[in-house]
């Protein structure tokens, strides 16, 4: 049975929020969910852990299997400045006006994930674009 992950995606400035992990793959955030919460409180806590970011609104998406996980994927509204948190060495930003520069350092999951978000994305609810008071990352 594959393990059960919570991944979450939050868009800044219309580019897509990943965390480079210790291999330096660049991922959504997310991660396991726990035995004892469920898969909204383990997107919250992931996503909170891994980019200090709080979630104010959680939209599930849809479930993504890979070759190692269940991907519960949720679309998020947050708040406060994205920091690289617990297991993100460093923070990063899928543009898909710009596809290329981060694509081929994703995994094959988030690649996947993200194309299948992509092409949703015009269905979603309106209000829900845009919510959030997230303040842009600013790379040094």
């Amino acid at each position: 049975m594959k393990r059960q992950r919570a991944t979450v995606i939050v868009e800044i400035d219309g580019q897509i929020l990943l965390v480079q992990n210790r291999g330096g793959l660049l991922l959504l955030p997310g991660g396991g969910i726990g035995a004892h919460e469920t898969r909204l409180e383990a997107a919250a806590r992931e996503l909170a852990e891994e980019t200090r970011l709080g979630a104010e609104s959680l939209l599930f998406l849809f479930s993504h299997e890979s070759s190692t996980h269940c991907h519960n994927v949720f679309w998020a509204a947050a708040a406060g400045t994205p920091v690289a948190g617990d297991d993100a060495m460093a923070l990063d930003f899928y543009d898909q006006r710009q596809p290329d520069l981060t694509f081929s350092k994703m995994s094959q999951a988030t690649r996947e994930i993200i194309e299948r978000f992509l092409a949703i994305q015009a269905s979603l609810p309106p209000a829900f674009a845009g919510a959030g008071t997230t303040t842009p990352l600013v790379k040094r």
